[in-house]
Parts: structure tokens; C-alpha cells; sequence
């Protein structure tokens, strides 16, 4: 072989092993790229990792799919504040502040019902929520999967986090014969809701302006000390709005020994530290609500005392 034919041979074969290596690591695009370091197990656990959706928590992922069945409402956004005390599971204002809209979502609003819709005081404790030929007292707004977990669980009982702020939230409970409080009442006077600016008054009943309303009932739930399920309502509230229809439940469930689903939500004016009333919802559970059913809002006022819901200050008036 001549010296000019070995030449060509060796050129040609270098240039074989150029373009080989090129299109190994795929630089002919003009954009050099470097070969991975890692073996092919970490190539693969890497893949694997990049195809995974993002990791959510069991709320949002239970919204999910809630949204995607048609099962939640828009409201059901989820604010994740929800805390069980017992059981695994667990609005926005339309004039809220930004950090409001995040903590607060049932501020003025929770599941179409906006505190600027409720009517003006006009001298009865309550009025009923959509309410009906069938439904008088109001229909409640519980979603499918919260009606799912009481007929499947039985009783449990979960309430929100308090706010920024340190406003009680909603509760949620299942309640039944085995949920309800036992033995005496204990001691509560050490917890200060808030807005909590105790006065005294003649005219009130027992003189005191504020008592620590439960959001669901000792009686019912057995929760008595909790922060998280007491707020500063007036004795109005409590006694003549709300009480009566806790005892609509309790006696319900000691004559048939069968369970209610049971929803309290206060409603605030903004960033106001004293609730403007509540809404109570129940229904009961194993007849899908043919024996109880209500959905009503008690205002939290007092007959002849002026309230400022801002700070809970209050002075006696004429009106």
C-alpha cells in the first residue's frame, strides 16, 4: 500500500469515529451537549421523578377530586385551616383584605349566603335560610361528601382554626347518643374570646352582656374548653337564638337514638372581632332530613345595648 493510500485510509476512519461520537452525544445540531454523569438507575429514578405530579395534601387532593366528580362547591375551594379533633377528614368576601381572602374564607360569605343579604333585626332571634314549602326552617348546604362521612363514620367532630386575628371559625360535627357531653360541665372562665369586653347589665338576665358561646354544644359534642369552639356571643345569642335549637337536637336524638349532621358558621363584617351572628344548618342523618331539618341565622345582638362588633365595647341604648 502506498503512503498516499494509507493516509486516506486513516482519514477515513477518523472521520467515521467523528461523526460516530457526534451523533452519540447528539451535537450536530450545533448546540454541544454534555454526557450525563449518572448511572442508568439514577437516569430512571430522575424520569420517574419529573413524570410525578406535584405533591399535594390530603385535603387538596380530596378536593380534587371532589371537583372533578361535580360533588364540590365553588366555595369548596378549600382554605386548608381545618383541624379534626377527631375523624381524618375534615366562603371568600367580596370586600375582604388580601390576607382575609386566604385565612378567612367564610367571613361574610359561606356557600351563596352573604351576611349583606340577611335582613335587618326586626324582633325575632332568627330567620330561616332557603327556606320552602317542604323546608320551613331552611335547607342546609352540606355537600355530598360531608353527608357521605356521617352516614359511613358516625359521629366525629372538627372545627377550624382560629383566624389571624383570633376569630372562632365554623364547626362541623356528626352527633349521635355516643357523642354527647358526660357528667358536669367543667370551668371555662379562663378562655377569652375575641372582642371579649364584659359588661354588666340590669336589664339582661344573669346581668352579663357576653357569654362563651359554644359553636356546637357541650351537650351535644362533649368539647367544652376548646378555644377553637367558643366565641363571644351575646346572651341574647345564646339562650334565645341558638339554645332552642340545640335542644331541637338533643331531643331528636334521645327519642330516636339516631344521629344529626350538624354545621355552625359565624359570620363577620371584615375584620370586625365580634361575629355579626351564625348560622346554624342540621340535618338528620338517617332519614336524609325528613324529621330535622333547619338552616337559620341567629343575630348576635342584645335588646337596648349598642355593640361596637369592631372591638367589643358596648354601653347601654334606648333602642
Amino acid at each position: 500500500m502506498s503512503r498516499k493510500s494509507a493516509y486516506k485510509q486513516v482519514l477515513s476512519i477518523g472521520t467515521a469515529v467523528v461523526l460516530g461520537f457526534a451523533l452519540f452525544t447528539g451535537s450536530l445540531d450545533g448546540a454541544p451537549k454534555l454526557l450525563s454523569p449518572q448511572s442508568d438507575e439514577q437516569a430512571a429514578a430522575l424520569a420517574e421523578k419529573q413524570s410525578e405530579s406535584p405533591n399535594r395534601t390530603d385535603d387538596e387532593a380530596d378536593l380534587v377530586a371532589r371537583l372533578e366528580s361535580g360533588t364540590a362547591s365553588s366555595e369548596d375551594s378549600g382554605d386548608g385551616s381545618e383541624s379534626a379533633t377527631t375523624g381524618t377528614a375534615d366562603d371568600v368576601s367580596s370586600n375582604a383584605t388580601p390576607v382575609d381572602e386566604v385565612e378567612n374564607p367564610d367571613l361574610n360569605r359561606a356557600r351563596g349566603v352573604y351576611l349583606s343579604s340577611i335582613p335587618d333585626y326586626a324582633g325575632n332571634p332568627y330567620v330561616a335560610l332557603r327556606a320552602d314549602g317542604t323546608h320551613p326552617l331552611g335547607t342546609p348546604s352540606f355537600t355530598l361528601d360531608e353527608y357521605e362521612r356521617a352516614t359511613e363514620e358516625g359521629c366525629f367532630k372538627k372545627f377550624s382554626k382560629l383566624d389571624s386575628l383570633g376569630r372562632t371559625r365554623k364547626a362541623l360535627a356528626c352527633i349521635g347518643p355516643e357523642s354527647l357531653g358526660q357528667g358536669k360541665r367543667g370551668d371555662i372562665s379562663r378562655i377569652h374570646p375575641a372582642g371579649w369586653h364584659q359588661q354588666r347589665y340590669d336589664f339582661i338576665p344573669g346581668q352579663s352582656l357576653y357569654n362563651r358561646c359554644h359553636l356546637i354544644a357541650w351537650s351535644l359534642c362533649g368539647e367544652n374548653a376548646n378555644r377553637k369552639n367558643l366565641l363571644t356571643g351575646t346572651s341574647y345569642l345564646n339562650e334565645t337564638g341558638m339554645l332552642p335549637f340545640e335542644e331541637q337536637i338533643l331531643g331528636y336524638i334521645h327519642d330516636t337514638g339516631n344521629h344529626v349532621l350538624y354545621r355552625v358558621t359565624p359570620m363577620y363584617n371584615e375584620e370586625e372581632l365580634v361575629c355579626r351572628g351564625v348560622r346554624l344548618e342540621a340535618q338528620s342523618v338517617e332519614d336524609h332530613g325528613k324529621t330535622l331539618c333547619f338552616h337559620v341565622y341567629c343575630y348576635n345582638l342584645q335588646p337596648h345595648v349598642q355593640i361596637d362588633y369592631a372591638t367589643g365595647r358596648n354601653q347601654a341604648s334606648g333602642d
